[in-house]
C-alpha cells in the first residue's frame, strides 16, 4: 500500500490505498487562481512494484462540492449530499490504453452509477416524486472512448479487438446492474421505460474526413473547394479558416453551413447565390468517392427545408444536412439511425416499456421514434401533451 500526502509538511495522508483499490470521496482543497475550493476526488493505485521503485497512480479531476448550479431547486443538492454523498467524478481517460480502460474508466463509472441509483432511490423510497427521468451516460461515454478500436483499421492496426469488445460488454453489464436497482418498482405499480437516443457502431471502413462531431472537419470540404485555410509566410497551411474565401464549412456531425452575408460575421455568400450553391454542394457530395474503395461516401444530402422529414430543419440545423453511407460512419451523428456495421452493431436506439398501462409480452412492429416517447408517457399519466409535440402516442403498446 501507499500513503498519499498533499505535501511533505502534512502530518496526515490524504489517502492510504492498496493496489487495485479505488478510493472515492476524498475531500481535498484545490487552488484555482486566487480562489481555494473544497473538492471531491477519487484515487486508485493501479500498479506498485514489489520493491516500491515504480507505481501507476490515478487521481481524478476535482469536483467543487459547493457548486449546486445544476440543481433546481438547489436544496435538492444538499439533500443528496447529506443522505447519499458527494458526486463521484468519472474518468475521461482509457480509450486507447487497455489498462486504464479496465482499471480506471469502468470502475469510475461503477461508483458513479451506484451514486446516481442511490440518489434516485432516495427520492423514490421517500415518495418525494411520482415521475422520475434518469439519464445514464456510461455506455455512450465508454463507447466513444474505445468502440472505434473494436475493429482493426490502418490507423490502429495493433489494437486487441477482443479486449475492447469485452470492455464494452462490461459497460452494458454495468447498466444492467443500474437498471436492476429499479426493476422491483414494477411490483409497486410503477411503469418503467428504457430508451436510448442512439446506438453505437464499429466502423467497417475508415470514414472520410467529413462529419466529425467534435468540431469543424476541413479536408473533404477543402478538396471540394468550399473551405479554405490560411497559409503562413512560407506558404504552409495553418489551422485557421480563411473566411474571405470560404463559402461553406461542415461542423457538428452532419451539418454544412454556408458562409452567408447578413447572418455570419464574415459572410461572403449572398442570398441570391444561396440556392445554386446548395445545389452544387449536394451534387459534389454525391460525386465524392472514398479514396480507399472508390465508392460513394455520402448516402443522402438535402437542404434544410427538406430535412424537415428527419426533424432536422430550422435555424439550429445546417443549411445542408447529410448522412454518410452505411459502413463509413463513426459511432453516431453522421449517419441514418438505421445504419448497421460489423459485429452486429447498430445505430438504432432501444425502446422497452413495462408496468401498468403497457401490454404484457408484446412486441410492436411500429417504428417508435424519440419524438413519440413524451406523448406516450403523457397519455399514461393522463396529462396534456407538450405544446410543440411532433410525435404521437405509441397506442399499439398500451393496454
Amino acid at each position: 500500500r501507499i500513503a498519499v500526502y498533499k505535501s511533505k509538511k502534512e502530518q496526515e495522508p490524504l489517502a492510504v490505498c492498496r493496489t487495485g483499490e479505488m478510493l472515492p470521496d476524498l475531500l481535498d482543497t484545490v487552488q484555482k487562481g486566487e480562489q481555494t475550493y473544497l473538492a471531491n476526488r477519487s484515487l486508485k493505485l493501479i500498479q506498485l512494484a514489489e520493491d516500491a521503485s515504480a507505481l501507476k497512480l490515478w487521481i481524478s479531476s476535482a469536483l467543487d462540492v459547493s457548486n449546486d448550479s445544476l440543481w433546481s431547486p438547489a436544496a435538492l443538492y444538499r439533500e443528496i449530499v447529506d443522505n447519499v454523498g458527494h458526486i463521484p467524478p468519472i474518468s475521461q481517460v482509457g480509450g486507447s490504453d487497455e489498462l486504464l480502460a479496465k482499471e480506471v474508466l469502468l470502475p469510475s463509472w461503477d461508483f458513479y452509477t451506484k451514486w446516481q441509483a442511490d440518489s434516485l432511490r432516495h427520492f423514490i423510497d421517500n415518495e418525494r416524486f411520482q415521475v422520475i427521468f434518469s439519464h445514464l451516460h456510461n455506455v455512450d461515454h465508454v463507447g466513444h472512448q474505445l468502440w472505434h478500436f473494436g475493429k482493426n483499421q490502418p490507423t490502429w492496426p495493433e489494437k486487441n479487438e477482443n479486449y475492447y469488445h469485452q470492455i464494452m460488454q462490461l459497460s452494458y453489464e454495468q447498466t444492467d446492474r443500474y437498471l436492476g436497482r429499479f426493476v422491483e418498482l414494477l411490483d409497486q405499480d410503477w411503469t418503467i421505460f428504457i430508451v436510448s437516443d442512439h446506438g453505437l457502431i464499429i466502423t467497417e471502413n475508415e470514414p472520410p474526413l467529413i462529419g466529425e462531431p467534435g468540431g469543424i472537419s476541413v479536408r473533404v470540404m477543402q478538396e471540394l473547394g468550399y473551405t479554405v485555410l490560411k497559409t503562413d509566410e512560407n506558404g504552409q497551411e495553418t489551422r485557421e479558416i480563411d473566411w474571405s474565401r470560404t463559402r461553406a464549412i461542415t461542423s457538428r456531425g452532419n451539418h454544412i453551413w454556408l458562409n452567408l452575408q447578413g447572418r455570419d460575421a464574415n459572410g461572403i455568400v449572398t442570398e441570391a447565390q444561396r440556392y445554386e450553391l446548395e445545389r452544387q454542394i449536394i451534387t459534389d457530395l454525391y460525386q465524392y468517392r472514398e479514396p480507399e474503395t472508390g465508392l460513394r461516401a455520402i448516402a443522402l444530402a438535402l437542404r434544410n427545408k427538406d430535412a424537415i422529414v428527419f426533424g432536422m430543419n430550422g435555424p439550429e440545423c445546417g443549411d445542408i444536412v447529410f448522412f454518410l453511407k452505411e459502413g463509413n460512419n463513426r459511432a453516431h451523428a453522421d449517419a441514418l439511425s438505421t445504419s448497421r456495421a460489423c459485429f452486429d452493431t447498430s445505430l438504432s436506439p432501444i425502446f422497452i416499456a413495462a408496468g401498468p398501462g403497457i401490454k404484457k409480452g408484446f412486441t410492436t412492429d411500429r417504428v417508435i421514434r424519440q419524438a413519440d416517447v413524451a406523448p406516450t408517457i403523457a397519455t399514461l399519466l393522463g396529462v396534456r401533451m407538450p405544446d410543440q409535440c411532433e410525435g404521437a402516442p405509441a397506442y399499439q403498446i398500451l393496454d
